[in-house]
């Protein structure tokens, strides 16, 4: 009763996967469509936020090779890899910002991508504080339900004393006790 009240809310392709990015998009799609239409709705506008930070045209516009990569400390970025290519008067574009650069690989972000990163932001807050009371009124409604889990506990740590009992008995010489006398007892 306890599983299928918990399979009812959370989606059974939820799993544990590497990366900040994938870890995020797990955490916002844990929650089963349909049990909340706001949630569906934040997760509709994230998905197209997300979807939105392509930069493509930027990579046709200025004719680089630029992909975009994420990171938990910056959001989305952009990165490029420069391999003997040479840039105009010797510098990248104004239109970049915070540009970090390692060995041949180019990192920065643009104003519009920035902007991009806060309303993504601020779409994440919204889905996990949805998915938060959403949860919370899963824990509620298996709280009601979980005296049944103390009872197999107990139950279980009962057959497993007796068992373990039983297991000394054969394994060994034990046997019952026997009254000789009346206040003293002998063990076989």
């Amino acid at each position: 009763m306890i599983l299928e009240q918990i399979k009812t809310v959370i989606n059974d392709d939820t799993t544990y996967l590497k990366g900040s990015l994938n870890m995020r998009t797990q955490k916002c799609y844990a929650v089963r469509p349909n049990i909340s239409e706001f949630l569906d709705i934040a997760r509709r506008a994230y998905t197209e936020i997300v979807d939105d930070i392509a930069v493509n045209q930027m990579a046709e516009k200025y004719g680089l090779p630029m992909r975009t990569s994420f990171s938990t400390a910056r959001g989305f970025f952009i990165q490029m890899k420069l391999d003997g290519m040479v840039f105009q008067n010797g510098k990248l574009p104004s239109e970049f910002i915070k540009v970090t650069k390692q060995k041949n690989n180019y990192s920065f972000t643009t104003v519009d991508l920035m902007k991009m990163n806060d309303r993504c932001d601020e779409a994440l807050r919204e889905i996990f504080h949805m998915s938060y009371v959403v949860i919370c009124q899963l824990l509620s409604t298996v709280h009601e339900h979980i005296h049944c889990l103390y009872k197999l506990s107990d139950a279980v740590s009962m057959l497993d004393m007796l068992l373990s009992l039983a297991n000394a008995c054969t394994i060994s010489d034990y046997g019952e006790c026997s009254l000789l006398k009346p206040l003293s007892t002998v063990v076989y």
